[in-house]
This record gives structure tokens, sequence and C-alpha cells, in this order.
């Protein structure tokens, strides 16, 4: 594959990260419909590229993940955000951990990898619905460290979900916390702070895949992944605050539902 073809797909993946439109879902659907790549080798890639992502919001908020990994700062808000993090993340371990499989099954199975880019399209429609909703929540809420324990792993439960393709990781888990009645700037933030274990564990499961099934590990070669992450990184430190204020400031429930309509038509001229 050409790597200017693949620095396309990096920044594409920088930019569109920050919106509720699936990342994942946009980036599967244009490398299967325009290079006509495999759906397995599209959603590896796809993994992959997050990477860069996860790059830049640790550099965003680098100050917050020094706090929460510190041992020594004992500050009782702190100390609730550490069992917000936990309890999330074990939420969606109970969620992404199967349905990562099932979609690595579904996409790898001759007789239905040909139906991702339909997923993937009602899966933009469903989020699209999430963010309707969403829209309507009330912004004046509770700050993180003050919901409860199940709201906590209810969060990381929905978070699970977002390995599907086409299901936005930001939109379903600020969506959430905005249901659950999470102050605005605090589901902002701890969405993204949720999505540092998400990605690394969505990671190491496409590791770990690839050792059982004895495939490569890259998808591209390693010098093209090195450069792409690294651009994706780059693209999506600086475009970051830029896109989460379009993000807050615009519904994109008309987007996602006009996207997943466009992917279902597209999936079905596949078939003329």
């Amino acid at each position: 594959m050409l790597i200017w073809i693949i620095l396309g797909f990096a920044v594409l993946q920088g930019i569109l990260e920050w919106l509720p439109v699936s990342s994942s879902g946009q980036t599967v659907t244009l490398l299967i419909t325009s290079l006509n790549m495999d759906a397995d080798v599209a959603f590896a890639l796809s993994l992959w590229l997050h990477l860069g992502t996860l790059i830049a919001v640790c550099v965003k908020y680098r100050k917050e993940l020094w706090l929460l990994i510190n041992p020594k700062v004992k500050d009782e808000t702190i100390k609730k955000w550490r069992l917000f993090l936990v309890l999330s993340t074990i939420g969606t371990i109970i969620v992404g951990v199967p349905c990562y499989f099932l979609v690595d099954y579904l996409i790898e199975s001759p007789d239905i990898g040909d139906y991702i880019m339909l997923v993937i399209g009602i899966a933009l429609i469903i989020t699209a619905a999430i963010l309707f909703f969403s829209k309507k929540a009330n912004v004046e809420g509770e700050m993180i460290e003050d919901i409860s324990k199940k709201k906590m792993v209810g969060s990381g439960l929905l978070q699970g979900f977002s390995i599907i393709p086409g299901i936005s990781r930001s939109g379903i888990t600020m969506g959430s916390l905005l249901f659950m009645n999470v102050e605005k700037r605090d589901a902002v933030k701890g969405s993204f702070l949720m999505s540092i274990p998400a990605v690394l564990g969505g990671f190491f499961l496409l590791l770990i895949d690839a050792l059982i099934e004895g495939t490569p590990v890259l998808p591209i070669p390693f010098w093209q992944m090195i450069i792409a992450i690294l651009l994706t990184a780059i693209i999506g430190y600086l475009t970051m605050e830029l896109f989460l204020f379009v993000a807050r400031k615009y519904n994109f429930a008309i987007v996602c539902l006009i996207l997943g309509i466009i992917t279902i038509t597209f999936f079905f001229f596949r078939w003329f």
C-alpha cells in the first residue's frame, strides 16, 4: 500500500477521533470501499491508528495522569477519579472483550464478513440516536467524583460496545455520562481519560488474537505503521481543542445519521 494513502488515513483518524462520528467506522468503511481492503485488515489498522490518538490524549492530560498514577497524591478527589477509572475499565472489559472477539469472528467469516459495512451503517444510526438524546440531558450536574459506583461501572459497560465499528466511543461515553447527570466538562474529561485503558486493552487483544491465530501482528510494514501512528498523534494533538469545541457546540446526530445511510447505501451498491 502506498505510504501517502496510509498517511491520509492517519490524518483522518487524528481528526475524527474527537468528533462523535466513530473514527473506526469511517476508517474501516473507507479502506474497504476505496482500497477494497479485507475487513479484518482494515479493522486491525484502525486499532493501530488509535495508538496515535492515545498518545495525544496522554500529552493533553499529562498533568492529570501524573496525579492519578502518583501514589504520593492522597487527595480525596484524585482517589475518586482513580476509582472511576478502575470501575469503568472493569465495565469496559466485561462488554468489550466479548464484543471484540465477536466482531473479529464476524469480519473473518466468509459468509458474514461482507456484511461489515451494513453493521457499521446500523451502528452509526444507533450512535446518532445516542447523540440526539444526550443533547437533551442537563449540562449542569454532578462531578465525576460524586457519582455512584454503579454509574462508574455503567459508563464502562457502554464504552465496551465502542469496539464495534460505527459506535462512537466518545459519543457513547460522553452521552452516557450526560444521561447520568454528570456536568458537561467533567463528562468530556472523563470520556477521554477512560479511553486510555480501553484503547490499550483493544490493542493488546489485537496482539493476543494475532499470536493465537498465527497471523501478522502488523497489517502494514513496520516503518509505515510508526510514521502513521506518530502523524496521527501530532494531528490529533493539534486539532483536539478545535474539534472538541465543535463537537460540544453542534449536534452531530444528524451527521452520524447521514453517514450511516451513506454507508448502508454503499453496502448495497457493492452487490450490483
